[in-house]
C-alpha cells in the first residue's frame, strides 16, 4: 500500500467513531389499527389474542370467520367477546381461542 491509501483508511476509521447513533422512534406498532364493535360470534373458526408488548402497549383481539378469510380486529369491550373468554356458553365451544405469548 501507498502512503496516501493508508491516510484515506486512517481518515475513515477515525470518521467512523465520530458519527453518533440515534434511536428510531417506532411510534406505536400495533396490529390493529381500528377495531370492530360488531362480530357474528357463531360464524368465528378462531380467535387470537395477543398481549401488551414492546411494540404495542394494548392487548389485541384478533377473530377469523369461516365464509371470509381476512382477519377482523374486534373491540375488546364488545359483550359477545366477554361471553367468548369467559366460557359459559356451551354453544361457542367450537371456536379456537389461541393465546399468543
Amino acid at each position: 500500500m501507498d502512503h496516501k491509501s493508508i491516510v484515506i483508511m486512517c481518515a475513515v476509521l477515525l470518521s467512523a467513531t465520530l458519527i453518533e447513533g440515534y434511536a428510531v422512534p417506532r411510534g406505536n406498532r400495533c396490529l390493529c389499527k381500528r377495531n370492530s364493535n360488531k362480530l357474528n360470534v357463531m360464524a368465528m373458526e378462531k380467535l387470537e389474542i395477543h398481549p401488551r408488548s414492546s411494540t404495542c402497549e394494548k392487548i389485541e383481539y384478533i377473530a377469523t370467520l369461516k365464509n371470509d378469510s381476512v382477519p377482523k380486529c374486534v373491540s375488546p369491550d364488545l359483550l359477545a367477546l366477554k361471553v367468548l373468554l369467559s366460557g359459559k356458553n356451551r354453544h361457542l365451544n367450537h371456536i379456537k381461542v389461541i393465546r399468543h405469548q
